[in-house]
């Protein structure tokens, strides 16, 4: 292996290990607001824009999909109460109003 390919791999694995991180992150952050808890929701509004946020959302939405699934739909099943998912709704949830 020469050092192109090396690097071309480097780059390649470092950016999908990067998007799952920084996915996870934001879509924990995203969940915690979704259910209202306070510390998150000033997290979120200390460390993001409005236009950020919701991109970030946008940008992470399948690991956003799959959060959902393992913390809301899941214990759904054994009869915990679920939050309906609606990123209107996160959004509104941090920064009190709708988007647009």
């Amino acid at each position: 292996m020469d050092l192109v390919s090396f690097l071309g791999y480097l780059i390649f694995y470092g950016a999908i290990v990067t998007y799952i991180v920084l996915g996870f992150i934001v879509a924990f952050e995203a969940m915690l607001a979704l259910n209202g808890v306070p510390g998150a929701i000033e997290w979120i509004r200390m460390h993001h824009s409005p236009r950020t946020f919701w991109r970030m959302l946008l940008l992470f939405l399948p690991i956003l999909h799959l959060l959902y699934l393992l913390f809301e739909v899941i214990p759904n099943l054994f009869g915990e109460p679920r939050s309906p998912f609606d990123l209107e709704r996160i959004y509104s949830n941090v920064f009190g109003k709708d988007r647009g």
